[in-house]
């Protein structure tokens, strides 16, 4: 005990160690410590300053001799109590150890705490911690320039008496996240407007993410952790994003343009609703497939080496694009840039495409109604300025077939110059007609009558001998409000024609109908004859041309277009080489024409109703 410093309350001084026998163990130590040894108790006895003698022996003749010995000269302590004494000491050294751990403990303990609470002094975040009564057990140097609330004051405090929403536990109709994690004993993250915390101002737009969190402790108490951050800029920017997609969708969707966006690969990631519409597919069902697959072979390669010229160059190209879609050629011109992400990497290609077909069809049918207004106009002067010679030489030839005696060989040329003036007169008449010079008369009439007039006229002419006719009328009898002389002019120019596609033997079909809807008549004439090449059929309306070679003058289909269109109408051809062809004619009703400045006829009067009256 000495040598464990485990008497230091009673300082004591080692004076001697007694025993007979030098080598005993206590001996031995004694001697190792330093301290004196003795095998009598009588020499002992003489050491200065002694006050007590402890023996240890544990026998009873011995405590009695040393007792002997030492009489009054000092206190003597005999086994047994050396032995309580023992015991008491190691009691107090237990305590004492004990008393060393409770405080190292407590002072870990502190430690802990302070490491805890500078931990959570160094979150951005607001945090709160709740005990199993919702009592504020710590928070965060966040928390105080948050609310403006010292930790001292919040300490203890139920979160009811520090909440806005007091005893419901509600703040703008949504539960209380602590209370629900209570009640649920699962983690739950909300966004509110304003925190609830009675510190901050709840006028100001703000928003907090608050995430709070159940902990329990080893006895099963449930313990809360609400963290809270403001993602006011992040609601901000994010209503800002959604805005601007909102109104990049509205342009997107109303622009007439049709916008298509792929990625580099050529599989399709966005079309706008004018996109659908051309390619005639939804945009749901256009997602992820490629350009390949929606357009025939060409079509797709074209796209292709396009796409890959903006990849290859960067910034802005615009190209002219021919496309067969469902079979029609559209004409697009194609604005290209590549999109960029936030490397800077090109990601995807935007095309912007505006459909010119109808434009350019338009713009070629104005330079040819110009080219025909030309040739009209220069027709009708010609037409006129032949007229009077060729009356002239008709007359004079006439008044010399009748001087002539018969027999003479001259009447066969004067016949001749007569059969070649009367039809250079029929190419004047043609030219006329092409021109439209003449005046005409318009009126309601029903087209069967035409039809059966201009039948009649070619009938008996030994060049339709061959020819049989076949006449369709629709389920009702359709009228017409037109020029009687032009339609049938109209007729017999397409009748001639079938005529001569069929070198004067087949089947001619005329059929006529009014169309329901919109209403209009729809007249058509088919033959059986050898058909028209593609090529020729681009060019079959223009005047001088003709693939009847010397045959022809190339003025009566011309004719036919002038006096259709003048009529506000319009007319087709479909044919197909050694399979025929027909012709098809549509006059609008009367009602969507109407007499303009000039006196053709563009919209007007009310439909079929006094036809009979004229």
């Amino acid at each position: 005990m000495v040598v464990q410093n485990r008497l230091a309350v009673l300082s004591p001084q080692i004076l001697g160690v007694v025993d007979l026998n030098p080598q005993a163990p206590g001996m031995v130590f004694a001697r190792e410590q330093g301290w004196p040894t003795f095998t009598t108790i009588e020499e002992a006895l003489n050491q200065e300053d002694l006050e007590l003698v402890v023996e240890v022996t544990g026998l009873d003749e011995v405590l009695e001799e040393v007792t002997r010995l030492v009489g009054s000269r000092a206190r003597i302590m005999d086994h047994q109590m050396a032995r309580v004494f023992w015991d008491l000491d190691e009691m107090a050294q237990n305590l004492r150890q004990e008393l060393q751990k409770k405080t190292e403990l407590e002072a870990e303990l502190r430690e802990d705490r302070r490491s805890l609470q500078e931990l959570l002094d160094s979150l951005p975040d607001s945090v709160m911690v709740l005990d199993e009564s919702g009592r504020v057990e710590r928070v965060n140097q966040r928390f105080e320039e948050i609310t403006g609330l010292k930790s001292a004051s919040v300490m203890d405090q139920k979160c009811s008496e520090l909440c806005r929403a007091m005893a419901t536990c509600q703040i703008n109709g949504e539960i209380c996240p602590s209370a629900r994690v209570y009640e649920t004993g699962r983690p739950i993250t909300i966004v509110q407007r304003s925190s609830c915390i009675i510190g901050l101002d709840p006028e100001k737009e703000c928003y907090y993410q608050t995430i709070a969190t159940p902990i329990r402790s080893k006895k099963g108490e449930l313990n809360v952790v609400i963290t809270s951050r403001e993602v006011t800029e992040q609601i901000r920017l994010a209503r800002e994003t959604e805005e601007l997609a909102r109104r990049a969708d509205q342009i997107l969707n109303t622009v007439h343009g049709i916008i298509t966006i792929t990625d580099l690969n050529g599989r399709l990631l966005f079309m706008n609703p004018s996109a659908e519409n051309f390619f005639e597919i939804s945009a749901k069902e256009a997602a992820g497939r490629t350009i390949d697959s929606l357009l025939p072979g060409e079509g797709a390669k074209i796209v292709r080496q396009n796409d890959q010229s903006i990849v290859r160059e960067g910034g802005h190209l615009s190209h002219e694009e021919v496309l067969m879609i469902k079979g029609k050629e559209q004409i697009l011109i194609t604005e290209r840039i590549l999109l960029y992400d936030y490397k800077n990497d090109p990601v995807a290609i935007c095309r912007v495409a505006r459909n010119v077909t109808e434009p350019r069809r338009l713009q070629r049918e104005l330079l040819e109604s110009e080219k025909h207004a030309a040739v009209g106009k220069l027709a009708a002067g010609v037409a006129h300025e032949l007229n009077n010679p060729l009356t002239g030489i008709l007359t004079f030839s006439e008044d010399l077939l009748e001087e002539l005696p018969e027999t003479l060989k001259a009447r066969e040329d004067i016949q001749v110059i007569m059969r070649e003036a009367l039809r250079c007169r029929q190419i004047v008449r043609d030219l006329l007609d092409f021109s439209r010079q003449g005046k005409t008369s318009r009126k309601v009439f029903p087209v069967e009558s035409v039809i059966r007039r201009a039948i009649k006229f070619v009938g008996k002419q030994a060049a339709f001998h061959d020819i049989q006719f076949e006449v369709h009328m629709g389920d009702s009898p359709p009228f017409v409000y037109a020029d009687q002389n032009q339609l049938q002019q109209v007729l017999l120019n397409l009748i001639i024609n079938a005529r001569d596609a069929m070198e004067g033997r087949g089947i001619i079909t005329v059929s006529a109908e009014q169309r329901p809807g919109k209403g209009g008549t729809h007249i058509a004439v088919t033959d059986q004859g050898c058909g028209i090449e593609a090529e020729d059929l681009k060019h079959i309306f223009e005047p001088f041309y003709s693939t009847k070679g010397d045959r022809g003058n190339g003025l009566g289909l011309a004719a036919v277009r002038g006096i259709i269109q003048d009529h506000s109408g319009t007319v087709t051809v479909e044919s197909k080489p050694g399979h025929g062809s027909t012709f098809s004619i549509y006059i609008p009703p009367v009602n969507r024409v109407q007499k303009t400045g000039d006196g053709r006829v563009r919209s007007t009067a009310p439909a079929y109703h006094s036809w009979s009256d004229s």
